[in-house]
């Protein structure tokens, strides 16, 4: 029987049993793992999206430089941040666990590089129990039809094919919000592919409220946790809510007002 563990902990607000805000690259990876391989393994959920978060503070050990209202992390563009998330893709690829009949083996991660000014790949992660578990993940997509045909081709050749187990596919790191981000002609297309298809099993958006940081976490099957993060690192995330659904920022604008005029 296949068997994953979600990493969960205690949290300043007294709840229990919610998942942790990760600080470090390793943590992120072995819960966003956990988290991906659940969803698969037990809930059958074959098409996955996830978002890692491009943060300074948790990469390079640095504290946290606000550049702007609302955004958290690199303002280079997506050259800049594949560098960083590449290798951290292929680690988490590596932790993901399809079978168990692996004999120990870590899957062989391969890339190929899709569009290089977009920052865009496709990796593969060839199981030790067979290609029927590999693993695929499209790295940075954006809102290009490129994309669209991509995809649509992954899904029929290897995620979806006809006649054939599923297998997991995972879109990471989108560039894309909700079908708005398609304008008025793609919009159809990607609900349909896409919106329609795809569950958020694992996120960390980072970004600014009022003058303070917030990390939103999502780690399938839990709820969306809302945690207000200080600045100093020797200080813990507090968790001031969660969502059954991802929040829209006016939820999360009321919540870090009544957490602010708590205190």
């Amino acid at each position: 029987v296949f068997l994953t563990v979600i990493l969960k902990g205690s949290c300043s607000s007294g709840l229990s049993n919610t998942p942790f805000l990760p600080e470090q690259p390793a943590d992120m990876v072995r819960q966003a793992a956990s988290a991906i391989s659940l969803a698969f393994a037990q809930d059958g959920v074959n098409l996955q999206s996830i978002r890692l978060p491009l943060s300074e503070a948790m990469y390079s050990g640095k504290e946290e430089g606000f550049v702007a209202d609302r955004a958290i992390g690199w303002q280079g563009g997506p050259q800049e941040t594949y560098q960083f998330l590449s290798p951290l893709v292929k680690t988490l690829l590596k932790e993901i666990r399809t079978a168990d009949q692996t004999g120990g083996l870590p899957p062989r991660v391969g890339e190929q590089i899709l569009l290089d000014f977009d920052g865009s790949s496709l990796l593969t992660a060839e199981s030790a129990a067979g290609p029927l578990w590999d693993v695929q993940a499209l790295l940075q997509p954006n809102t290009d039809n490129y994309y669209l045909d991509t995809i649509s081709a992954i899904q029929e050749q290897f995620s979806d094919t006809v006649g054939k187990p599923k297998r997991l596919f995972l879109l990471v790191n989108p560039a894309w919000r909700d079908r708005d981000s398609w304008g008025f002609w793609g919009a159809a297309k990607a609900q349909k592919l896409i919106f329609d298809r795809y569950e958020t099993t694992y996120a960390i958006d980072q970004f600014v409220v009022r003058g303070q940081k917030i990390s939103v976490l999502k780690v399938w099957p839990e709820d969306w946790c809302v945690f207000l993060t200080p600045m100093k690192k020797e200080q813990k995330a507090k968790l001031i809510g969660t969502f059954p659904e991802k929040p829209e920022y006016s939820q999360i604008d009321k919540l870090v007002l009544n957490s602010v005029s708590r205190e």
